[in-house]
């Protein structure tokens, strides 16, 4: 009866894990619930207390808590606690890792990857009816027709579920299921373009090229091969789509605004500023940083001093660079443990090869996206990571076990 009881919520879980991977791209709530839902099944398992042994020796679940850990301490030092709690409380959307990373079954993770596909395939049809004025939803517009997360967040997840799908053309066999990865493919990288985040647009244009060399064993033909894919994608975007024509234009022109008057009020002029005053900030406080809170008050403070020329800068709620955000406020130290985290997700070095392509492209598009948005502490990029992260190291798990 127990093993009967043992198979059973595991295999619930298991379900729930694939509705987890469905609910990612389209749901705050489904997110929130789930997590919480997951997480205490997962507790009533019998394997509960041996799965806490192995998380001993995993080093990705390691350096998270420490990183977590870390933050926490860095309240002793903040300028303001109660936002550095409503700044960490964001942490526990990182609990399915540890239960996709003991109890997610192989067939699963087929089924948990085709559910994100499917859920990120539902948020491009609404994408689309939003931006063909067909319809419109409280989130989002016609030129921003994101629905349910900020464009920033959403064009990192077409960015990636497009890298996803073209990974998948190449391993597949079957050339009906190959034309329809890649016309999927198509369709998710024009939704990237008619969308204005520019952060999954280059995080795209630098891991199409990773996914070339991972599937293509002539680097050479490999580099050209992306490059004319690339090229074609991003012309045929300036000429189609006007909210990419706009963004692009805006990108250069204030670029030489930048260049010429030291002007820092544009949207990536803000940034700039922001990446600015943060390096002296962490200049001043290299070690620990200055503490975790969700405001910038060092940031206007640092401006109201050193930068008159940079007043712009002082409504940013954060400073669109994770890297530079962490060293403000946690230091060197801090740093340190973020990147071995993806260090030691590298590290699992996957058997499978389509697993560890993804894994690779995984890696590439979210560090790459969070030169420019803060994905680590958002809930919808937040969760994205927790999906991934958790289906490598069951993955890895899995390989060990057989």
């Amino acid at each position: 009866m127990d093993k009967l009881k043992k198979i059973s919520i595991e295999n619930y879980i298991n379900y729930l894990l694939v509705l987890y991977a469905f609910v990612v791209p389209i749901s705050r709530a489904g997110i929130s619930i789930l997590t919480a839902l997951i997480f205490i099944l997962w507790l009533f398992t019998d394997n509960f207390k041996f799965c806490l042994k192995k998380f001993k020796s995993n080093k990705i679940v390691l350096y998270l808590l420490l990183y977590m850990c870390f933050a926490i301490l860095s309240l002793l030092w903040t300028d303001d606690v109660r936002s550095g709690l409503d700044y960490i409380r964001r942490y526990w959307y990182f609990l399915p890792i540890l239960v996709m990373a003991s109890t997610l079954k192989k067939e699963y993770m087929t089924y948990a990857i085709s559910a994100f596909l499917t859920g990120m395939f539902i948020s491009e049809i609404l994408s689309y009816g939003m931006f063909f004025e067909l319809w419109s939803l409280k989130h989002g517009s016609p030129t921003d027709p994101t629905p349910f997360m900020n464009h920033l967040q959403y064009s990192m997840f077409l960015s990636f579920a497009a890298l996803l799908l073209l990974n998948k053309f190449f391993f597949e066999e079957n050339l009906k299921w190959k034309i329809f990865y890649f016309a999927y493919f198509l369709l998710v990288t024009s939704n990237l373009f008619l969308n204005g985040g520019r952060t999954g647009q280059f995080a795209f244009a630098i891991s199409i090229f990773i996914v070339g060399f991972l599937n293509i064993k002539s680097k050479l033909v490999a580099f050209f091969s992306m490059l004319i894919l690339l090229t074609s994608i991003f012309y045929v975007a300036y000429q189609v789509s006007p909210v990419f024509k706009h963004r692009f234009d805006a990108s250069v022109k204030e670029t030489k605004i930048i260049g010429a008057e030291k002007i820092f009020c544009g949207s990536f002029g803000q940034r700039l500023g922001a990446w600015i005053v943060g390096g002296e900030i962490f200049l001043d406080n290299p070690l620990l940083g200055v503490g975790i809170s969700k405001n910038t008050d060092t940031l206007k403070e640092y401006i109201d001093r050193d930068y008159p020329n940079m007043k712009c800068v002082k409504s940013m709620v954060n400073y669109h660079n994770y890297y530079i955000q962490v060293l403000v406020k946690l230091g060197v130290i801090g740093l340190f443990l973020y990147l071995m985290i993806f260090y030691n997700i590298f590290k699992l070095n996957l058997k499978d090869r389509q697993y560890y392509n993804l894994m690779i492209i995984f890696i590439v598009v979210y560090s790459t996206s969070s030169l420019f948005e803060n994905m680590f502490h958002q809930q919808f990029s937040a969760a994205l990571f927790t999906l991934f992260t958790g289906i490598f190291i069951a993955q890895k798990r899995i390989e060990h076990e057989t």
